[in-house]
């Protein structure tokens, strides 16, 4: 037999191997070439349309290119690890690790041709359809046209050609660090081999969980105890440091532990379902260890980037009221004259709004504290006139957005404010829902007092103003705004506010969207090569297990558990992790969505099963077939 038929037939018995990882990759170079294609259409580059679409594709193409490189190099690891007794067996016919190394160049250069063009093809119509998306998501009226752009067929082929490139170095070094003996004895190899749990074994048992908890921890102190390290930005890093470790000590170790002690508790005891369970997971704890580890990360990573993309996007409401709740807004009261007199004279009918603060000088305050640790006793507060509060009653108000995660409120205590005179209010009532512009409260907390306290306090120096007004008749708005900005040239207007907003979120939206479904692509193609390669190994132990009298229906649970404890574990770590970073980014910007988070967690999980499901279908075939 030559080497080409060596070749052609090694090609064809692995191709059914192959099938999940290469539809992954067809949908990974889908995804590439549509946003590369989004990056350079023509048409997207004009001054009429919208940049931030370009510049969304851009960041989304860098991000995808860095996933798919990242996936393409652990996938072919994990495929060219399960082939170590096919390359020995190789070496011993007479091939040399040229020849092997050559024929796995042939079969990727094969599959990235063939995955390349299909991808590239569906890409240039999948383009449009996410454009499409992608206009609907920013609340746009635009028309963009889009077609089949040559510098994203190059950027694309460079991709799979830096791919390709690193595969075979990858490849060449494996086969160089291992001989003909390593390779036969690679899958027969325990990572087992004391049933006892030894002392290393449980420190490294308890520090993966006490980093992890610890990460956890740090990451609610953000802004309070670790507010330093936040400072000199050192906090993310410590915490992906903790959590990553952690997340790779508790499957190395933790899990051994607690395998351990149920298998010394059942005192020999075992069934046939706890066999097919634990023996491959013991069997290759520190394998798994690793894969587990990885899944479980970009698992986390996409759902925090999902998380952040909703969380984001329940905070516009927020971001538009705070920076223009009216039609029109203006700060100087000049402007706003100006502006009634022309609508006046063109008969449009409006309603008119003016915020009015003063800020003063925080004397004694048992109402506000620090959660960051600032000292508040130099600090100024808002102060507003509100006709239905009396005496030396207040009501505290203007507590959304960042300011949620940077300060506790304590009703019915008491804060002395100095202003002309110097007073003192019991604070009874707190507004959660009030929102007072950015231009009359500088975005902090401000206090409802009443109009005779507000006059005794206020000075003419250290009052703010914001006039607003709504056009009755949404007709005539365009004739307003055109008004307005021959007044006030940058006069602050709902409608491009909301549509810069709309823009933003939109973009992240589709960026993350799309993003987490390549990271979702790459975590259950992973996990499903890792259960292929198991089940495959394991083949002779389940043969030996029919003939001393188990039917195939007695393994078929062990095999379930096995599967949801490689899909589950990892899932279960990786939400937490996406959990405890979507609470940091909330406090961050002051915008609680927990009803979002919980339905972006509950569909990746979904979906990330399904993988699991295919796993245990494959497995079940193969399993059934064998004996």
């Amino acid at each position: 037999m030559t080497f080409n038929q060596i070749t052609l037939k090694n090609l064809k018995s692995n191709i059914k191997n192959y099938a999940l990882y290469l539809f992954s990759l067809v949908l990974s170079i889908i995804l590439y070439f549509s946003f590369v294609t989004l990056q350079y259409t023509h048409s997207l580059n004009s001054s009429e349309s919208p940049g931030i679409i370009r510049n969304g594709a851009k960041v989304g193409s860098v991000f995808l290119f860095i996933i798919i490189i990242v996936f393409l190099m652990y996938a072919n690891h994990l495929f060219i690890k399960r082939r170590t007794r096919e390359f020995a067996l190789f070496q011993l016919i007479g091939l040399t690790r040229g020849n092997i190394l050559r024929m796995l160049a042939i079969e990727q250069l094969t599959f990235f041709i063939i995955t390349g063009i299909i991808g590239i093809l569906i890409g240039t119509l999948v383009s449009v359809g996410l454009l499409n998306i992608l206009v609907k998501m920013m609340h746009l009226s635009v028309h963009v046209a889009i077609g089949f752009e040559l510098p994203a067929l190059i950027q694309t082929i460079l991709m799979l050609v830096l791919a390709f490139i690193l595969i075979i170095i990858q490849d060449s070094l494996f086969l160089k660090r291992r001989t003909i003996l390593t390779m036969m004895k690679d899958s027969t190899k325990t990572e087992a081999t004391k049933a006892k749990i030894t002392p290393a074994e449980l420190v490294a048992g308890i520090l993966g969980i006490v980093m992890i908890a610890f990460g956890y921890y740090m990451s609610t102190e953000l802004f309070g105890t670790f507010r330093q390290l936040t400072m000199s930005l050192l906090t993310p890093f410590i915490i992906l440091f903790l959590t990553v470790v952690g997340a790779y000590l508790f499957f190395r170790s933790s899990v051994s532990i607690i395998f351990k002690s149920l298998k010394k508790a059942k005192h020999g005891r075992v069934s046939i379902t706890d066999v097919v369970f634990t023996s491959s997971i013991m069997h290759r704890m520190k394998k798994n260890a690793m894969s587990l580890t990885v899944i479980a990360v970009i698992s986390a990573v996409t759902v925090t980037v999902l998380c952040f993309g909703v969380v984001s996007k329940a905070n516009a409401d927020y971001s538009i009221q705070s920076m223009a709740p009216q039609d029109i807004n203006f700060a100087q009261k000049s402007s706003a004259e100006k502006l009634k007199h022309s609508l006046d004279q063109r008969h449009i009918n409006y309603d008119e709004k003016h915020y009015e603060s003063a800020n003063m000088r925080m004397g004694k305050n048992d109402v506000l504290t620090s959660k960051t640790d600032d000292d508040f006793s130099h600090a100024e507060m808002g102060i507003t006139p509100d006709k239905n509060i009396k005496g030396n009653h207040a009501t505290i108000t203007n507590l959304q957005g960042p300011i949620e995660g940077m300060v506790d409120v304590h009703i019915d205590k008491d804060i002395t404010l100095i202003g002309k005179t110097k007073k003192t209010f019991h604070v009874d009532k707190k507004d959660d829902s009030g929102i007072i512009p950015g231009n009359a409260s500088m975005g902090g907390p401000v206090l409802k007092v009443s109009p005779e306290n507000y006059q005794a306090l206020k000075s003419k120096d250290k009052i703010m103003h914001q006039y607003g007004i709504n056009i009755k008749d949404k007709h005539d708005l365009p004739k307003a705004e055109k008004i307005a900005k021959k007044i006030y040239p940058q006069v602050p207007l709902q409608s491009e506010i909301k549509k810069l907003i709309d823009e933003n979120m939109g973009i992240l939206m589709f960026v993350s969207s799309f993003l987490g479904l390549a990271f979702l692509i790459a975590a259950g193609c992973i996990i499903y090569i890792k259960q292929m390669d198991e089940t495959e190994d394991e083949v002779n132990n389940y043969r030996i297990l029919r003939r001393i009298g188990f039917t195939h229906t007695d393994m078929m649970k062990g095999l379930a558990m096995k599967i949801l404890f490689n899909f589950g574990l990892p899932l279960i770590v990786a939400l937490l992790h996406a959990l405890f970073a979507a609470m940091a980014f909330m406090k961050f910007v002051g915008e609680y969505a927990p009803v979002a988070i919980l339905v972006v967690m509950v569909i990746y999980s979904l979906v990330y099963l399904i993988f699991a499901a295919i796993s245990f279908v494959h497995a079940n075939r193969i399993i059934k077939q064998s004996i």
